[in-house]
């Protein structure tokens, strides 16, 4: 009877922001016979509470595959093992490490300030955009150019006394 090892992987299963709860999922795949047995560690301590392990699953080569996940709640530099031990490894686990990145410590959430940044981009680009057709379209000699641009200047004032954060 032929034996295969286990690949392991690790990884969150939802974006990872500080003290927003989540799941660690270690996906166990290509390996034969079952089972795997599957630990979970935070900060080198073994954790039993909140891990589940899903069906083993068949795949079109003949070998297995299976998730284990662990709810977790991660704080700046926790750190997280998925261990799995099989027959193929003889008795030496293999373990994945996984650690809160410290950009989810840094900045939890960059998304509204790239989405408001580039808005305001795109809005003075038209604006731009707008004046610079405005101006072309008034350089005509016509006796009412003057009146033209003193509507535009007074626009140009409006724009600018806009109140922050408007």
């Amino acid at each position: 009877m032929f034996t295969e090892p286990p690949e392991t992987s690790i990884y969150p299963r939802n974006d990872v922001q500080l003290a927003v709860e989540n799941t660690l999922i270690c996906h166990v795949t290509g390996f034969f016979p079952p089972p795997v047995n599957v630990s979970w560690t935070k900060n080198n301590v073994v954790v039993t509470e909140g891990v589940s392990l899903s069906q083993y699953r068949p795949r079109s080569d003949g070998t297995f595959h299976v998730f284990s996940s662990l709810k977790i709640t991660p704080e700046e530099r926790d750190i997280y093992s998925c261990t799995v031990n099989h027959r193929a490894l003889q008795g030496q686990p293999q373990t994945k490490i996984w650690s809160v990145p410290e950009a989810a410590a840094v900045l939890p959430s960059v998304g509204p300030a790239v989405f408001c940044g580039v808005g305001l981009t795109l809005g003075l680009l038209g604006v731009a955009t707008g004046l610079f057709f405005l101006i072309k379209a008034t350089t005509t000699d016509t006796p009412d150019m003057a009146k033209n641009i003193k509507h535009l200047m007074q626009w140009t004032q409006s724009i600018k006394t806009v109140p922050p954060g408007f």
